[in-house]
This record gives structure tokens, sequence and C-alpha cells, in this order.
């Protein structure tokens, strides 16, 4: 998003905090203002909906050095920074958080900051529902343009960026007594001037006069560190993203379970349902066939007593007539034959049926009496069924 949310925060919580909302793509300002303390920040919360928040801090609260460090050597260096510093620092090494910046030649720029005071800066931000991408040293925000320096008044104080990675905030009572200890005697320091001042022993070169938040916001852009490393590094939001789908992720997983289980269950049903028809045409074969105890393979050995049946000249009438009566058994689903005898040289079948009811039965009898002459014997009862005999011969 081309739109990002800057704020200068103070060294303590009673400070003024300056804030700046850029658009870097329309290259305006969209609203800027002072806060009177730190307490007021939520009322940026806001103001940054989904804007990038970058962070500047006071240089005064930060400690920006250099060590002589060999490029090659930096890697196993690096772990013994704070114990190359202790001598120079007032802290115990353990309470300070220390951060690598840019090199120049086999000087590397350190900054080293309080661990209470990042935390209490954090927590400002946290308490006010802002998450920072960044945070730098203000004076490191400060472009060097085509100068040795930059410089800014800010409120009491100078910000002075005397190098890539280095820089210092001083009061204006103590720039003249600092200022010669900073300066190189052997060469003209060349100044980029943001606002109006005077620096004895320096060529200053006016840059163009901007409201100072905004000069910080665009040089924080191509800031030359980040305090937000080591243990402050935000982490990546891979969870945050993750949340938003796993809703969806486990609904989805749900129905995938359900189809298969379903699936499942239908398969099931069916290969009973399979099952069941094969022992029913089984059971029928054997009362259709004398003789025939076993069935190995229904299809084959059905094919192949119709075959004999149609070498004998007279069984295909039996499979005519079983056809013919095949929507008769379809309307009434209830009834079952339980037995089954073909008389070849009367074109009859004898059959033995099973009802639900007397009704059933009855139906049956009238839907096939248009196409065969049918002699029905008597209907007995049981507990669950009704059972007769009906003897079909063809018209």
């Amino acid at each position: 998003m081309s739109e990002r949310l800057f704020i200068r925060l103070g060294q303590t919580a009673e400070q003024p905090c300056s804030w700046l909302v850029w658009s870097e793509q329309e290259q305006e300002i969209i609203g800027s203002g002072e806060l009177s303390n730190a307490g007021a920040l939520s009322t940026l919360t806001e103001r940054a909906g989904n804007r990038g928040v970058d962070v500047l801090v006071p240089a005064s609260s930060i400690t920006l050095t250099e060590v002589d460090l060999p490029e090659k050597s930096q890697r196993q260096a690096i772990k013994a920074l704070p114990f190359m510093l202790e001598e120079n620092l007032a802290q115990n090494v353990d309470e300070l958080h220390f951060v690598t910046g840019p090199r120049n030649g086999d000087a590397l720029s350190i900054a080293v900051v309080a661990h209470e005071q990042m935390q209490t800066w954090i927590e400002w931000l946290s308490d006010a529902g802002l998450k920072a991408k960044c945070i730098v040293p203000d004076c490191l925000a400060l472009p060097l343009v085509d100068c040795d320096w930059a410089a800014m008044n800010l409120g009491e104080e100078i910000l002075l960026r005397t190098g890539a990675g280095s820089g210092v905030s001083l009061s204006q009572t103590w720039l003249d007594m600092a200022l010669p200890q900073l300066l190189t005697a052997d060469a003209q320091t060349t100044v980029a001037g943001y606002t109006e001042l005077q620096l004895s022993g320096a060529e200053i070169k006016p840059q163009p006069l901007d409201l100072p938040m905004l000069v910080l916001a665009k040089g924080l852009l191509n800031a030359p560190m980040n305090l937000l490393s080591g243990i402050y590094k935000p982490k990546k939001e891979y969870g945050k993203h993750l949340l938003l789908w796993r809703n969806a992720a486990i609904a989805f997983a749900v129905v995938i379970i359900l189809a298969l289980v379903n699936k499942g269950l239908n398969i099931h049903q069916m290969n009973r349902a399979a099952a069941e028809l094969q022992a029913q045409s089984e059971q029928i074969y054997k009362q259709v066939v004398p003789g025939s105890s076993r069935v190995v393979n229904l299809r084959s050995q059905m094919g192949s007593y119709v075959r004999t049946l149609q070498g004998g000249g007279s069984g295909s009438e039996f499979f005519v007539m079983l056809s013919g009566m095949q929507d008769a058994f379809a309307q009434v689903p209830a009834l079952k034959p339980t037995t089954l005898r073909f008389d070849s040289a009367r074109n009859e079948i004898r059959m033995q049926v099973t009802a639900k009811n007397y009704e059933q039965i009855e139906k049956f009898k009238e839907l096939i009496a248009g196409s065969y002459q049918l002699t029905g014997g008597a209907m007995n009862s049981g507990e669950s069924e009704v059972t007769s005999t009906l003897t079909i011969r063809s018209k």
C-alpha cells in the first residue's frame, strides 16, 4: 500500500509524539499532527487502518557508534560485539540491544539501545493497537543527498546525521561544545540543511524546506538500520493468514469426510442388496432347475440350462411367460414366488407365491389375467403373510 503512517515517539511517555500520513504514490500529505503524550497514540489506531506503520525514535535514547570489524570475520565476531563495546557503555551488556548497520571499509555501524527503552516503545504501540514494521533512530532518517552530513532543527534539539549509520541528537546548548569534536579538521564538511541553521566549521547546503516529519518520513524509507531485529524482529504472520482459512478448511474437510462416509454407506448398502438379489436368484434357480443343489456361476449355469431347454424344443416358452409377467411383478413388489414348476408339455407354470395380504395376490392375478389363463388355488394366511398357488398357462 502506498499510504503509510509515520510516528515519532518521545523518550518518555510525557513527551509529545508527532505523526504524519504520507501517500508515496500521490506524493502528498494525507494528514499530520502532534499528540500531547504517548497515551494519546490510541487516537491514531483508526488512521492506521491497513496502512504500514513506521516509527522514529529519538537518537538521544540510542548510542550510535562504530567498531573496526573486518568483513571476513564479521559472522563470528557479531556475537562478540557486546563484549567489544562493554568498556564504552554505562550499562551491563545483558541489558542492551545491539543492532548492526552499514559498513564503511572495516568500520561497522552499531546502534545500542536499552531493552527497557525498546520494550517501553513497543508497549506504547501495542496498547494503541499499532504494530510497527520498523523502528529507526530519527537522525538516520535525514537524507544525506550528496553531502557528508545532514542536519535539522527539531524542537529544542538539532538532529545530526554524520554518516551512513552514525549520528547524534544535540541540544542547542551542547552544540558548540560537541561540534568541534565531530568535525574533521583535514577537510571541509558539507551538511545538507533541512532547516535554517548555522554550524561553525561546516558548509551548509540548504535543501527544500518541508515539514520536518515529511523530511524524516521520506528518509526513513531508505533507513540503513531497523531496531526491530533479533528478539524484536516481527514474526511473519503466517498464522494470521492460516487462521482466516482455518474455519473454511475445517468445514471443507468435514464435507469431504461426510461425503466419503456417505459413499461408503451407499456402496455397502448396494453390495448388501446385490448379495440379497444374488441369493434370491440362486434360490429361484434351484427351485426351477431340478437337482441343482449347488450354484457356482449363476449366469453360466442359467445359460447352460436355457440352451438345454432350447435344444429340447420347448423350454424357451418358460422364459417367454416369465418375461410377460415381469410388469406384474414390478407393480406388486411385495409378492414373491417361493416355488416355480414348468410343464413344457402343457406350457404351464405352477407357482407358489407369498404376499403381505390377499389384495396383493388378487391384484397380481388381475394384471396377468389378460395375457394368461389363470387358475388360483386356496389362499392361506399366516402370522405375517398370505400364501397361494397359481397355475398359469399360455392362451
